[in-house]
């Protein structure tokens, strides 16, 4: 296919299906389905597809760019012909090409539906719809308002998207075949303004529109994103895409319940579980956790105690204290007969104690045990489980990996280490009945990957700092391993301390490098940063690049200490600043650092919240300057602690 003119952009057609399916009535119909983003066809867009095939007898797919090999498997059969845009990203300039090609190969064609991913679905019966709007004369058709340009939030991962694939829009043949029709499509219009143009132009040209249903009562610009259940209920089958990939403080805003719009797509058949694992690949983990509410609390008593469970269990323990050994094991017992439990420590010493204490273990239950000695590695567990125990999560032999720790934590005071391992294993493995609970998760759930509990806040400040100014490290790490999923901005969704639940197939992406020892000691942190705190900040994004989405889990008692611990700290932060949260969040944001409130800090915030441009000359001066800082305080730290050791080796001279 030659350039065209009206598209602006060189593109490539490929027919792949020739015994297209006749539609279901007397109207010849073909559907143009644009996808957004270069290289990814989701699983929700392929559910569409199919579910279009009843009404359509041509489908042609606009793809930006060109199509990798295994996801064009996957497509070919559901489609006539896959059109390939040179641009980056979706241009609303490719449905003319589309709609040329459709008219040149299909002559008798009465109706050209212009639609893409901006939506999930469909919900119920779509035949009903087009059945419906067969009896209205119009020479186009759309489901809903063309949605005005979203509020954007950049700085949060958020960005402005200029064009997106047209929610649903039906040409018919009085429009597309005349020579007004090609006259619109020569006209030059901003980006993401043809579909919101589309309306006014056809009738000031004498043509006829109409609309599938009435929601000037629900919202008057956007009931897509507003009103979603609204649209629910008055039958409309599609679930615009912002209302579970916006950013969570905005949806917050508006009351916008993701959990529970799902809830009712899911009565209706559509299948949740294809939905949640399309957006683990393309929405921030920890936005998407946020969202859709994936955060469960679970009883101690089980639901359904006659069920058993036929996950097969493997548990890796890594134990380099062994001051609470016995309750780790006590744990232990409450997974269901026949777990495999392989132990890792790296001291000889150790090994042969929990040698003795294994053996006595596992002859009062039905779990068998391997105990493994590793390297001494700064990587400690995570290492232990990426590297020593590669050989079990790789295996095809595990339904689900349990993963705990017992290691040595002298920074922490008595309280705070307490609490710590409370949390973690009350909320992984807290009774025998909890963890009947927490497996049927996996059971009821199949692309459910990792289950952890939330980020610990009682005893610890982690909350606004979870990368650990690793984020410039995870970024160039994710590229390497080939993971797409964007990442949280201020915190990743995270298992913090290092224990979850999960399934092997979730840490592939993780696991396509065959990681060794060395990667976790001083050359490893040169090339990688800190190896361990980053395979821990980078679970949910690894599940999310294989197909599976992450929960997090506590149990009563612990959902009633951190929710209202985090109800009276948040209540304190938002106390001097006015707004919604999301203006609150959005002023620190632009304010920047606090640092500790000193002149240099609170000049840098003021700057940067009313002079933002004058901010943005200075940065690089700035840094510059911060960086020479933290060398020369760096500096002066070395030449104190030489200065200690000098006097003390004097002082032993003298003595």
């Amino acid at each position: 296919m030659a350039p065209s003119a009206e598209a602006g952009a060189e593109t490539h057609l490929s027919a792949v299906r020739t015994d297209a399916a006749p539609t279901g009535g007397s109207v010849e119909r073909a559907v143009v389905f644009a996808v957004r983003a270069r290289g990814r066809v989701e699983e929700t867009a392929v559910h569409a597809l199919q579910a279009l095939r009843q009404i359509a007898a041509t489908i042609v797919l606009v793809h930006p760019g060109a199509l990798a090999a295994d996801v064009r498997g996957r497509v070919a059969p559901l489609v006539d012909d896959i059109l390939e845009t040179e641009s980056e990203e979706f241009s609303s300039d490719s449905y003319a090409v589309a709609i040329d090609l459709v008219h040149r190969r299909v002559p008798s064609v009465e109706e050209i539906v212009l639609t893409g991913d901006s939506w999930f679905g469909p919900v119920g019966d779509v035949a009903a719809l087009f059945d419906r709007m067969s009896t209205v004369v119009a020479d186009v058709w759309d489901v809903l308002p063309p949605a005005a340009p979203r509020e954007a939030f950049p700085g949060e991962g958020f960005p402005a998207v200029t064009d997106r694939p047209w929610f649903l829009t039906v040409i018919r043949r009085e429009l597309f075949a005349s020579s007004a029709w090609h006259r619109w499509w020569g006209h030059d219009l901003a980006a993401g303004e043809r579909e919101r143009a589309l309306g006014g132009a056809v009738e000031r040209a004498g043509f006829r529109h109409a609309r599938a249903y009435e929601t000037a009562h629900l919202h008057a610009n956007d009931p897509g994103l507003f009103a979603p259940e609204d649209l629910l209920d008055m039958g409309v089958p599609f679930v615009d895409r912002a209302v579970f990939t916006s950013y969570p403080p905005f949806l917050d805003r508006f009351a916008i319940i993701g959990s529970e719009i799902e809830q009712l797509m899911g009565e209706s058949g559509y299948p949740v579980d294809v939905l949640r694992s399309s957006l683990a690949g393309c929405v921030p983990p920890k936005a998407l956790n946020t969202n859709l509410g994936l955060l469960s609390i679970l009883p101690d008593r089980a639901v359904d105690p006659e069920a058993g469970s036929s996950l097969r269990l493997a548990a890796v323990v890594h134990v380099s204290d062994l001051d609470e050994i016995d309750e780790v094991l006590r744990r232990l017992q409450f997974l269901p007969s026949g777990a495999s439990v392989f132990v890792t420590t790296t001291e000889g010493v150790t090994a042969a104690r929990l040698e003795r204490l294994l053996e006595a273990w596992a002859s009062t239950n039905s779990h068998t045990y391997e105990l493994r000695v590793t390297p001494q590695s700064p990587g400690r567990d995570m290492a232990d489980y990426f590297v020593g125990c590669r050989d079990v999560i790789q295996s095809d032999q595990f339904d689900l990996i349990v993963k705990l720790h017992m290691r040595r934590a002298p920074w922490k005071t008595m309280n705070r280490l307490r609490y710590f391992r409370r949390y973690q294993f009350d909320n992984l493995l807290g009774s025998p009945g909890y963890v009947r609970n927490l497996l049927s998760l996996f059971e009821k759930e199949e692309r459910l990957g990792v289950v952890f509990p939330p980020m610990i806040h009682v005893g610890y400040a982690t909350m606004g700092r979870g990368w650990a100014l690793l984020e410039p490290h995870a970024q160039r790490l994710v590229t390497r391993l080939g993971i797409r999923v964007p990442l949280d901005t201020v915190s990743p969704l995270a298992p913090y301390g290092g224990m979850w639940v999960g399934r092997p197939a979730a840490f592939r992406a993780l696991t396509r490098r065959r990681w060794t020892f060395a990667d976790y000691g001083w050359k490893g942190e040169r090339r990688y940063g800190h190896l361990a705190h980053l395979q821990e900040r980078l679970v949910s994004a690894s599940a999310g690049e294989c197909g599976y989405y992450c929960r997090t889990v506590l149990s009563h008692a612990h959902a009633e200490i951190a929710h209202t611990a985090l109800e009276y700290k948040v209540d304190q932060m938002f106390s001097t600043t006015r707004g919604w949260p999301v203006e609150q969040i959005g002023f620190l944001h632009r304010a920047g650092y606090t640092g500790y409130g000193g002149t240099v800090a609170l000049v840098r915030m003021y700057v940067r919240t009313n002079h933002p441009r004058v901010a943005d000359a200075f940065r690089p001066a700035y840094r510059i300057a911060l960086r020479g800082h933290r060398v020369l305080s760096a500096a002066r730290r070395v030449a104190s602690r030489l200065s200690s050791e000098r006097s003390e080796n004097e002082r032993e001279v003298s003595s």
